[in-house]
């Protein structure tokens, strides 16, 4: 992977101890996942000091050290050739040494944007593509200034494609995580308020967004969602060519995309669907339900197309996909209850998709929303939050709302058919009447509520 020769030249360091005999096979800055030789990565911004823990990377077999306190090396317990390279800022050399590494790989690589539907958009796409390829994709959500350059330096060498997904909450973070990717194939899935306190505007948040395309390669194209209404604009800042996704509706006149999604429909299982593009159309199924998840399948499936798979090909690893943990995963609970569990995120607008799907679902069962404070909100979050629970008063169908969280409340002012909670531990005692065969739960908050330690009483 390095030799520290190429370490000390992409960082701009310089050799403190050890010697320049070793050779790399693996980055880290949690000693605790370093590897036989590893390089360890002192960052020393955060909370604890990763030079507090040179030692304990040397006895996990790390070889190597990013270093930016000499003195604080002297204590650590190290073999005589372990090599200490000594930078400014370890956070900027990690990030350079990522930039470096990524200049040698010549794959394909994919990386996904958006408010709402990364994660989703990612998965989907590195499930198709490995079908053929031997694909790395993002770990968990490591989007951001360290889990993006971690995520391009857990590239191995065989790897044939990767598909990275990154984020943001303020203005820049985009454009300096796409010039490090330099991305072959671009997606931005919508524009949403997530991050809306940091930005003030939707407008904002789509510029944010669209700091990813001027890096989109040439010889590679960009994906936009066309039924958003503030991505499909965004495609002036791309370069190079530029690709729509589209789901038609029912009765709509004919709208020029290059892949769209039809005749949709659900049942318990997930969702049918058939696709078009240029090349053909395919009936197709995957077992998520929603017409947000069908949006974040059309760019994968487009890409995949690219790539080298056939619509049939595609057709049949959508069938057998399983999507990343508490993003609507369905768990079976108690006496026959129903979860479903959707609480990694939430804005006022996934949080009303996610509403809507859940209560087109399962008919036989009654249905209760359990939801929890929507954060990052900005000055406006508690009128956020009355709107959802105006919407919610004015949708069709039997079901009630279980309301948690300080923010929450304001959800219930909006809907006649809330009941309120400030704590998890109250609404736990109310959800125990639900365990049965009878109901349907859904879970959705953002990632800070932790609404899933609601499952402990439910399954």
């Amino acid at each position: 992977m390095f030799t520290i020769e190429q370490i000390i030249s992409s960082t701009g360091g310089r050799l403190i101890g050890g010697s320049t005999d070793s050779r790399v096979t693996n980055v880290h800055f949690d000693s605790r996942q370093i590897k036989e030789g590893g390089l360890f990565v002192a960052l020393a911004g955060g909370t604890r000091d990763g030079h507090e823990f040179l030692s304990t990377a040397g006895a996990q077999g790390a070889v190597a050290a990013l270093v930016s306190d000499e003195k604080k090396t002297q204590a650590a317990q190290l073999p005589s050739s372990f090599s200490l390279v000594l930078v400014e800022d370890t956070e900027k050399a990690f990030q350079d040494l990522a930039r470096s590494y990524r200049n040698r790989l010549s794959i394909p690589i994919a990386a996904i944007t958006g408010s709402n539907g990364k994660t989703t958009t990612k998965d989907i796409l590195a499930h198709i593509l490995e079908g053929k390829l031997k694909v790395y994709k993002t770990y968990k959500n490591f989007n951001n200034h360290l889990g993006v350059p971690l995520s391009l330096l857990q590239i191995s060498p065989d790897t044939e494609a990767a598909v990275l997904e990154l984020g943001m909450n303020h203005a820049g973070e985009i454009d300096f995580l796409a010039e490090m990717v330099q991305p072959t194939y671009t997606v931005i899935t919508n524009v949403n308020d997530a991050h809306i306190e940091f930005f003030g505007t939707r407008e904002a948040i789509a510029r944010a967004k669209g700091e990813i395309l001027p890096h989109t390669s040439p010889n590679g194209f960009a994906c936009l969602n066309l039924d958003n209404d503030l991505v499909p604009g965004l495609a002036q800042l791309n370069p190079g060519t530029t690709y729509f996704y589209h789901i038609e509706q029912e009765g709509e006149p004919p709208v020029a995309a290059d892949i769209t999604a039809s005749s949709i429909w659900f049942d318990n299982a997930g969702s049918h669907f058939t696709v078009k593009t240029a090349e053909g159309e395919a009936a197709c199924f995957m077992p998520l339900f929603g017409m947000h998840n069908i949006s974040n399948a059309l760019p994968g499936i487009f890409i995949a197309l690219h790539i080298g798979l056939t619509l049939d090909e595609i057709a049949g690893r959508l069938a057998s996909l399983e999507i990343s943990s508490m993003r609507f995963e369905r768990i079976d609970g108690r006496n026959g209850l129903l979860v479903i569990n959707d609480a990694y995120n939430a804005s006022p607008t996934s949080m009303l998709a996610s509403v809507r799907t859940f209560l087109s679902i399962y008919p036989e069962r009654k249905k209760v929303l359990v939801l929890g404070d929507m954060f990052e909100l900005g000055s406006q979050e508690e009128q956020y939050h009355r709107e959802v629970g105006e919407q919610l008063a004015t949708m069709d169908g039997e079901f009630q709302v279980i309301a948690v969280g300080a923010l929450a409340r304001h959800i219930a002012e909006g809907c006649t058919k809330a009941e309120y909670f400030p704590t998890k531990e109250e609404a736990a005692k109310r959800l125990a009447a639900f365990a049965s065969e009878d109901y349907a739960i859904l879970l959705k908050a953002s990632r800070g509520m932790r609404l899933e330690d609601l499952l402990g009483g439910l399954v």
